[in-house]
């Protein structure tokens, strides 16, 4: 072979070496498998009034108190009603001074006072709208609590502005059934120790519900609070605080910040943030969460750190793997 083949086939040799080291590396990086898509299940929320749950605190209370008023507004009655009646046969005699017919009319105020005092007394301890204000019902109800049937409770409720609350029923601390409550009105004060609202009410005598027992109190708040019921198992917890993720647009989700305030069955109650129709991951929120805070090469939106939020953890920043390229001698031609 000559000199002159040899230098040919050598510089042949040279160009398709060079040609791919010139070669770009591009289709290397877009070759690289894609990281799948986390299995993601969503449902839509729709408007929920369902009631709040109450809890609080329930003391059955020693009626020594209301028997002692009892009876002294039986016997400022019978005062009063001799007095009246005193006073009406005097104003029909015309055998009596002028000062004895004074006298008994003054009686007749006096007496009329204090039973309207002890009226009112019975009505500022045990509220308005106590239904043993009228004199039967009040002796039934005496009757029935010196016969161990009957107790009145006082309950105490923390979280309740206004309203009556609904569905009331009272467990022993000893534990038990529930009992409920066959009547309640409001008390016409609450308890120093306690904010919120009070009420009385009528409960069934038995273990661990006699007088100056305390009981744990359940109810449903009687407001309506418009909103929806975020399932139990949308909500993830990241940096102690509450999230769920809200489906944006295909394959696109927003996490969320929301209270855990109200629970519900089956869920919580959110009133602001949230509206019918949105839909939530209530399948693949962990896997979500999981890929903002550590966020791949890939560039997915759902990588994105969320919206800027006082309590809104920052996810880590990774910088983008790049292709090492080597630089590659080129042969002297010489």
């Amino acid at each position: 072979m000559t000199a002159a083949t040899l230098a040919r086939l050598a510089a042949l040799i040279v160009t398709v070496f060079l040609a791919g080291c010139d070669a770009p590396h591009s289709q290397e990086s877009e070759s690289a498998v894609r990281p799948p898509d986390p299995p993601v299940r969503t449902v839509e929320l729709t408007a929920s009034r369902d009631a709040v749950k109450l809890e609080g605190v329930a003391t059955i209370l020693n009626t020594d108190a209301l028997l002692q008023l009892d009876a002294d507004i039986r016997s400022a009655k019978v005062a009063a009603d001799f007095s009246r009646a005193q006073l009406a046969r005097f104003r029909l005699s015309t055998m009596l001074s002028r000062q004895t017919l004074d006298n008994a009319e003054r009686q007749a105020g006096i007496d009329a006072s204090q039973l309207k005092l002890l009226e009112t007394r019975l009505k500022q301890t045990w509220g308005e709208n106590a239904p043993f204000l009228k004199t039967d019902a009040r002796q039934n109800l005496i009757a029935q609590i010196s016969g161990g049937e009957q107790a009145i409770v006082r309950f105490d409720f923390p979280d309740l502005a206004s309203g009556e609350p609904r569905n009331v029923r009272v467990i022993p601390l000893r534990g038990g059934s529930e009992t409920p409550i066959e009547r309640l009105w409001t008390a016409p004060s609450g308890n120093l120790a306690m904010p919120g609202v009070s009420f009385f009410g009528l409960i069934p005598a038995g273990p661990g519900l006699r007088a100056g027992d305390r009981a744990r109190l359940i109810a449903e708040n009687p407001d309506s609070h418009p909103g929806v019921v975020i399932p139990s198992a949308a909500i993830v917890v990241y940096a102690s605080q509450s999230w769920c993720y809200v489906e944006t647009g295909d394959k696109k989700y927003e996490r969320k910040a929301i209270s855990l305030d109200y629970p519900v069955d089956g869920g919580y109650l959110v009133r602001t943030g949230f509206v019918p129709g949105d839909r939530v991951v209530v399948r693949g929120a962990s896997v979500l969460l999981s890929r903002e805070a550590e966020p791949g090469d890939d560039g997915d939106d759902d990588d994105a750190p969320p919206p800027a939020r006082s309590s809104a953890p920052r996810p880590a920043a990774s910088a983008a793997v790049q292709p090492e390229h080597s630089a590659v001698p080129r042969s002297d031609p010489d």
